[in-house]
């Protein structure tokens, strides 16, 4: 007898995407890189200890631009304009049974003008101004570095690149394999 589950367990289950017919559905986030007295605002998140971009889930109905201008807004304080799309990139994490793997899709945008006050305190972790320079030091998602590493290799030559890539990751969120494009960027990078 086939069972149709009631209201809450479908929103429920489209909360955590995957919906009753067992079609998986992307998880879209957005990140927005913000340059703030010659460094980069970031937050550490306390379940790692990671540094990542102001960013999260969009929301029903929004459009990635303003979901990157709302979660920059809540996280930091500041507002942020002149949007400029830098990444496109697919994530596929696997997941031990009985979960199932994750994918999720990050738009990356990078901000021309910002605004306000950087709070002091931020409901998601540790905020901070990072120096470019040392981004390697940080504890970090490998995927997320290599992206953030792309976007300030375009800015610093004031290029429009959008960069399109593939990460995946073990069940420990360890990255395994990666691409980007266009390619020849990460030779740059990495020097």
């Amino acid at each position: 007898m086939l069972r149709i589950p009631a209201p809450w367990f479908v929103s429920a289950c489209r909360a955590c995407y995957a919906t009753f017919s067992g079609v998986k559905k992307m998880q879209v986030i957005v990140n927005c890189m913000v340059r703030l007295n010659q460094g980069i605002v970031m937050i550490q998140k306390p379940r790692r200890g990671w540094w990542f971009l102001p960013g999260g889930k969009i929301e029903e109905n929004e459009l990635w631009p303003e979901a990157a201008r709302r979660e920059v807004l809540e996280e930091t304080g500041l507002s942020v304009e002149g949007l400029q799309l830098r990444g496109v990139h697919l994530l596929h994490i696997e997941k031990e049974a009985p979960y199932s793997t994750v994918d999720r899709m990050i738009a990356q945008f990078s901000a021309q003008a910002v605004s306000g006050s950087l709070n002091q305190n931020s409901r998601e972790g540790r905020l901070a101004i990072v120096d470019p320079d040392k981004l390697h030091e940080l504890p970090m998602d490998e995927g997320d570095r290599l992206m953030l590493q792309h976007v300030l290799w375009a800015n610093s030559r004031q290029e429009s690149t959008v960069f399109f890539g593939k990460f995946t990751y073990t069940s420990d969120h360890q990255l395994v394999t990666w691409r980007m494009s266009p390619q020849g960027v990460v030779d740059v990078v990495k020097s």
